[in-house]
């Protein structure tokens, strides 16, 4: 029973998942790995402010939620930008902000969720344009720590770990 419970679990969680993705190996036992998928509003599921969707991302292990992290970003006019990250969006008619949009991420054992969300539910979520997403796992803080970088910079943390694009 509990097998097939299991087995029922992954089926359920593959088919909430989508998008174009790619996994990195960690070939050099550093604990760290990288992932690439585009978050696309096709994909998406829309509840009120808030529209999502899951992927599959095998390298965020039980261990890694419980002693590690998972840094996500997003790549807007050419560069990557860390998230959550907050879009404001002014009306034509005042210098005022109608309201806001952010763009941000969960994680858990074997999924990494992206997902807008809106200040107000009039927001036009199902507008919002597709987004390539990257994560960057790490296995564990304390070595992280120890590298004093800083992790909001997608490419100080590339250029410090030596991932390859």
């Amino acid at each position: 029973m509990k097998m097939r419970l299991y087995a029922t679990a992954l089926f359920v969680l593959s088919s909430l998942t989508a998008g174009c993705f790619v996994d990195s190996d960690d070939d050099e036992g550093t604990g760290i790995r990288t992932a690439e998928f585009v978050f696309s509003m096709d994909d998406a599921s829309i509840n009120g402010d808030v529209a999502s969707a899951q992927y599959a991302v095998q390298s965020v292990t039980p261990a890694v939620v419980e002693h590690g992290a998972v840094l996500a970003y997003f790549r807007e006019q050419g560069t990557w930008t860390a998230m959550p990250f907050t879009f404001a969006e002014e009306s034509p008619d005042l210098p005022a902000v109608d309201y806001t949009i952010t763009l941000g991420y969960g994680y858990d054992d074997g999924i990494v969720e992206v997902f807008y969300e809106a200040s107000t539910p009039a927001a036009p979520l199902e507008a919002q344009p597709d987004r390539v997403i990257k994560v960057v796992i790490l296995a564990d803080l304390g070595f992280v720590r120890a590298a004093n970088v800083d992790l909001s910079d997608y490419e100080a943390v590339r250029t410090h770990f030596g991932l390859v694009e």
